[in-house]
């Protein structure tokens, strides 16, 4: 077939589809149209989902008479002129597609007011072929009408979902768009029944609440934190997230926006999720509304034809403010979990000896937790550290205390019978002092006489050079010995002590599932991140004692002391309980004396 130019008609119809996927779409093209005009109320109404009818009106700016046509035209913008302006944008719409993409697959008709004048104008676009403007009535402001989306596309209106479904996704737009703006008004109506109807508002948790109800589950917590570089550029994060109770099985309530703007990050997912971790199981996904206000030179919203994806100048960055602002918002709210795994305020006694534990530390405060050091893992069997530095008193005398089965700890406290899982405890402290050590550089590595060699599959061999960073951070140096081999030449010396196999823990590292998908699909800074804590987990799971290790009275008093001591005791790294509290009036009753 010889090369041609394609007819205009058909260019602009493939344009479209980078463009307008669906009625959402048009709905959120629309909006933040009306938005850079400086509406201050939207009304969406539907039909059919809005593939028969989309209509968006405001009260914004309007268009001038002899601009109509300009705005039905591709390229053709008032946002930016030149292009430096795309270093620094400041507008949800900057390419001047929208329009002319939504004219090319449908009716469009477009009436509008400027703002200072009486007169109304409209103009039509029927698929592309494009009207004189003719006087019409309306008051101030702008309303567009699209009929018959994708009428003469019909392989892609047959691909819509029910009229249900797409209704649901509109929804679903003006929803984030009310959500970033809560200084303007937005109703939405579907057929003859009212969506959505939301005043303005110039509170952004209230706007939360108004829109997201009870997703937050009770009692949302509050994220406030900032971040300045040294050329002055800065960031700014406030939002709503769950408390881990609420925390769901789906990922469906999950929003960030960059200066008003919905975006899907994967990088700023997973530092919000990694804030959460070890507080509830591994299944759940915490619910959340991040909004964050950043220099428009930190980031680039040019990168996806839609504007639903951004790129960071400093992605690493970005990714540390939204996890520590996060992870900082849940520990004010110092929660911990009862034997029913329900969240509750800790006892006096714990928070006493937290904020003890704060006073003393703070002279060396962790990059990563907030916290020095901490010496709860030096007693044997897991000795990080010399045997002979101390720990709190333990809470409870040895004596008190029963080890069954050589697995579970057992004994009473504040009117409950407590269990714990002597693996799960020392697995969670262990991880927060592994992690606590790698933010100071204080792991020791130890060289090894022998590299320890271990065949890996091509394709685990191959992520070697992704994790390589993370594994010299770690104390472990290891370098490809062949085309399916590795070799470590030194380990952590706390490891090693443990009879840890350096190479099988490598290997396994290497072929980890998690650390698999992450080097696939993270960015680089939640790549480290979240490569970090899985590597963590590992370690912690294999320098903890294990159920079945028989323990000495005197190393489970230390054991009970670490728990009281240390970060989010109540789960160990992977999410498990490492307790059980059974209250004793519960044993009475189970007995009958009550």
């Amino acid at each position: 077939m010889p090369i041609r130019l394609l007819p205009p008609a058909l260019v602009n119809q493939i344009a479209a589809g980078e463009v307008v996927e669906r009625p959402a779409s048009v709905a959120k093209e629309l909006i933040e149209n009306a938005l850079d005009a400086g509406a201050r109320r939207i009304v969406i109404r539907i039909e059919g989902g809005g593939r028969e009818v989309l209509e968006v009106s405001d009260d914004g700016g309007g268009i001038a008479r002899g601009e109509l046509a300009l705005a039905l035209a591709a390229h053709a913008t008032s946002k930016i002129a030149v292009s430096d302006d795309l270093n620094r944008i400041h507008t949800f719409g900057f390419r001047g597609e929208a329009l002319s993409a939504i004219a090319a697959v449908a009716h469009v008709t477009v009436t509008s007011c400027l703002s200072g004048t009486t007169q109304a104008w409209s103009i039509e676009s029927r698929f592309g072929e494009v009207s004189d403007p003719m006087p019409a009535a309306g008051g101030g402001g702008t309303r567009i009408e699209v009929r018959g989306l994708f009428a003469n596309v019909p392989a892609r209106r047959h691909f819509l979902r029910s009229d249900s479904a797409e209704a649901a996704r509109v929804t679903e737009v003006v929803s984030n768009a009310a959500l970033a703006n809560p200084s303007v008004a937005f109703r939405l109506e579907s057929g003859a029944r009212k969506v959505l109807d939301l005043a303005a508002a110039g509170d952004p948790i209230g706007r939360v609440d108004d829109v997201l109800g009870e997703s937050l589950g009770a009692e949302p917590l509050t994220v406030i934190g900032e971040a300045s570089n040294d050329d002055g550029t800065c960031a700014m994060i406030t939002g709503s997230i769950c408390r881990p109770v609420s925390m769901r099985s789906v990922s469906r309530t999950q929003r960030i926006f960059v200066n008003g703007r919905p975006i899907t990050d994967r990088s700023l997912m997973h530092a919000v999720r990694e804030a959460y971790r070890g507080l509830a199981e591994p299944s759940l996904q915490p619910v959340f509304v991040i909004f964050l206000q950043v220099d428009p030179s930190l980031v680039d919203v040019n990168v996806h034809p839609q504007k639903s994806e951004v790129r960071w100048r400093n992605a690493q960055w970005m990714h540390r403010l939204v996890f520590r602002s996060v992870q900082d918002a849940l520990r004010l709210a110092d929660l911990t979990a009862d034997g029913a795994g329900l969240l509750a305020t800790p006892s006096t006694h714990a928070r006493e000896q937290r904020t003890h534990t704060r006073e003393v530390v703070a002279t060396t405060p962790s990059a990563i937790t907030g916290r020095s050091v901490s010496p709860v893992s030096s007693w044997a069997p897991s000795s990080l550290d010399e045997p002979d530095r101390l720990l709190i008193a333990p809470p409870v005398r040895a004596h008190e205390v029963l080890q069954i089965d050589s697995t579970w700890i057992v004994f009473a406290e504040d009117g409950a019978l407590v269990i714990v899982d002597q693996h799960a405890l020392h697995e969670r402290v262990m991880f927060e002092e592994i992690r606590a050590r790698i933010a100071v550089d204080d792991l020791m590595s130890q060289q090894l006489l022998v590299p320890a060699t271990a065949d890996v599959p091509p394709e685990a061999l191959a992520r070697l050079e992704d994790l390589a960073p993370l594994f010299a951070r770690l104390g472990i140096d290891v370098v490809a010995a062949g085309p399916r081999s590795i070799a470590v030449h030194a380990f952590p010396g706390f490891l090693t002590g443990r009879g840890v196999d350096a190479a099988e823990f490598v290997a396994r590292a290497l072929t980890n599932e998690q650390l698999a998908s992450a080097c696939e699909s993270s960015e680089p800074a939640a790549l480290r991140e979240s490569a970090l804590a899985d590597v963590l987990d590992m370690m912690a799971c294999k320098a903890a004692i294990k159920g079945g290790d028989k323990i000495s009275p005197d190393e489970i008093a230390r054991l009970l002391a670490a728990r009281s001591e240390t970060e989010r005791s109540t789960n160990c790294p992977h999410g498990r309980p490492t307790s059980v509290r059974i209250p004793i009036a519960e044993i009475e009753k189970r007995f009958g004396r009550r």
